[in-house]
């Protein structure tokens, strides 16, 4: 009889877990997924590259045609005149982000 409530215990902690982790896996999928798509329909000739021209189609009415330029300028790490997945946002944090993480870490 005594050990009955250590396995309603048991068996309470392990549904509420794992419905948890699942759902913290799915989140972590769906962080990444926009980063991918955005790319893709940026991306109109599918070649993997986006060229300033492709950039500035999509993204002058959001930011005004010379922000987009200094925007694209800015994502095109290795100046080649185009913007790879990793450039354009599913890769690293920008330089700015990692500064002040590390300056947070620090204190």
């Amino acid at each position: 009889m005594k050990s009955t409530p250590r396995i309603l215990v048991a068996a309470l902690i392990a549904a509420i877990a794992l419905p948890a982790s699942a759902l913290a896996a799915k989140a972590d999928k769906k962080k990444n997924a926009p980063a991918t798509e955005t790319f893709a329909s940026v991306d109109k000739n599918s070649d993997g590259n986006i060229t300033v021209e492709e950039f500035l189609a999509t993204q002058k009415d959001k930011l005004g045609e010379e922000a987009a330029k200094t925007r694209f300028a800015t994502l095109d790490k290795n100046k080649d005149g185009k913007l790879t997945k990793d450039e354009f946002g599913g890769g690293d944090e920008p330089a700015e982000k990692k500064k002040r993480k590390k300056k947070k870490d620090a204190n």
